[in-house]
């Protein structure tokens, strides 16, 4: 097989229709496209030489019904798995659902028959039976009223961000990988990690969606507290600690802004006893990613 697709979609639509719908998605014949029906258990009249199969079963909840779609050597050149989704989006006229590459495993990408195309988090309910639920989108999405709209922070935790100062640190510190992972070299090069993925994202201007949730950013400061007086085996690496901190200090304040803490007294609930913190408490981003 050249390509799998897996797809959840909020309606449920004939088998001839998905047929007909898979077939302009990948560019083949109505007829060479089997789809059956895995809750039926019936196999004997499959077609199984046809070059486009596709397994479908009932869930419940948001989507409706779970597709596998398996393409053969004979279909030239099939699409990736997104424009596959977005083209049978618009087809069906319903939303479909397929997993991304993140690790969360509630992380799914959306396609609706409007054109949009966002992250949703897919989320199983309890019971027997699979009741998928899309607990939030990061675009609103019509047939998916009941999804909040918001940035899924999870995955930002695990987009890849280049690190050159956290990487340089755990060079110097420990060049040969050697310390155990409850060292100090360790906990250093973790906290610097978190701090330094927060200080790429706000002098790339957020990059890539322009937002970042209010909590991480918290987050990301408090692990900045844990660095203001750096732990270490001895001096060589509390200096080397509190170089990398220097560094990305100084890209921080070039993004942010002197408030008097003003607005994350405001947001943290703290007031003006924000201002007795870390000097980055006192600042805020010149361009914020969050609704304020």
């Amino acid at each position: 097989m050249t390509a799998i697709y897996t797809f959840l979609t909020v309606h449920r639509p004939a088998p001839h229709t998905m047929a007909s719908a898979l077939a302009g998605a990948l560019g083949v014949e109505p007829g060479d496209v089997d789809v059956a029906d895995e809750d039926t258990g019936r196999t004997d009249d499959r077609n199984w030489d046809a070059p486009v199969l596709c397994t479908h079963h009932s869930v419940a909840g948001d989507v409706t019904l779970a597709w596998d779609v398996s393409v053969s050597d004979a279909v030239a050149a099939p699409p990736t798995e997104a424009e596959a989704a977005a083209r049978l989006a618009d087809r069906l006229r319903t939303t479909v659902l397929y997993p991304a590459q993140e690790t969360p495993p509630s992380a799914y990408w959306a396609a609706g028959p409007d054109g949009t195309v966002t992250r949703a988090r897919l989320v199983e309910g309890d019971g027997d039976f699979p009741v998928h639920l899309v607990d939030a989108v990061e675009a609103p999405m019509e047939q998916l009223p009941e999804a909040r709209v918001e940035v899924l922070a999870e995955i930002l935790r695990e987009e890849r961000v280049e690190t050159p100062v956290t990487d340089a640190f755990a060079a110097a510190a420990d060049p040969h990988g050697y310390a155990p992972a409850t060292s100090t070299v360790n906990r250093a090069r973790e906290a610097l990690l978190l701090w330094e993925r927060m200080v790429r994202r706000i002098d790339a201007g957020w990059l890539p969606t322009g937002r970042y949730p209010f909590e991480l950013y918290a987050e990301d400061l408090r692990t900045r507290d844990g660095l203001a007086e750096p732990a270490g085996a001895d001096d060589a690496e509390r200096d080397l600690v509190r170089r990398a901190v220097a560094e990305l200090d100084e890209v921080f304040r070039r993004r942010t802004e002197d408030d008097g803490g003003a607005l994350l007294g405001r947001l943290t609930g703290s007031g003006t006893a924000v201002a007795a913190r870390g000097w980055w408490w006192q600042r805020r981003p010149s361009a914020l990613p969050w609704d304020s």
